[in-house]
């Protein structure tokens, strides 16, 4: 593996807790740059409807998930909630940043830390949370959005608990915080954290 210095590419990683708005940011950040696409990342979990094989994620089965595992073909894996298993793929990010490639990806905590870890100096973490002064205050205003959104019940209990042991006290170690009181406000905090990674790097920031 080349040195993380000699590789001039980036990966924005948008951290936060289920119900935060990690993906509504970053859809927006990609919509609004041309030469920002999204990291794609290996899971067993349902395609979305509005989702694309291998663009936001390559979808796989369980069986397909722990075959990448035994071919070392994942920098790291997790599994984020039940039977829900996410993992990054080894050669599409050395393949980002050797090409110089600016990429954006939804990452959970310890998939994060082991992103950043590995790249140093190519990896960007950004937090997204909710207003709350307290981690109690965050999680009500989480579980406010996750009901409104339709979540199953399983599905809220085990993101509120995740988010309360693991996500919320992990953001003192990001880079940036972006707290989501409006999407607009969260969207322009993010665009111009991107505008400030690409000029300190001397990438291009190309709107559409």
């Amino acid at each position: 593996m080349k040195s993380s210095e000699s590789l001039r590419g980036l990966i924005l990683v948008m951290i936060g807790p289920g119900g935060a708005g990690k993906n509504a940011i970053m859809k927006a950040i990609i919509k609004h740059y041309a030469n920002i696409r999204q990291l794609a990342t290996a899971t067993t979990r349902d395609m979305r409807s509005d989702e694309k094989q291998g663009r936001e994620h390559v979808f796989v089965s369980r069986q397909q998930f722990k075959a990448m595992i035994a071919r070392g073909e994942l920098l790291e894996h997790q599994e984020v909630t039940p039977g829900k298993f996410y993992g990054i793929p080894r050669q599409t990010v050395a393949d980002g940043l050797k090409n110089a490639e600016v990429r954006i990806a939804d990452i959970e905590v310890l998939g994060a830390e082991k992103l950043a870890r590995a790249y140093p100096e190519n990896v960007v973490q950004v937090f997204v949370t909710v207003p709350g002064e307290t981690i109690d205050e965050q999680s009500k205003v989480l579980e406010g959005r996750m009901r409104q959104r339709a979540d199953g019940a399983t599905d809220i209990h085990h993101r509120l608990e995740r988010a309360r042991t693991l996500e919320l006290p992990y953001q003192s170690q990001c880079d940036y915080v972006v707290v989501n009181g409006t999407l607009a406000g969260a969207i322009s905090s993010t665009r111009a954290i991107v505008e400030e990674e690409l000029s300190r790097r001397g990438l291009p920031g190309a709107p559409l």
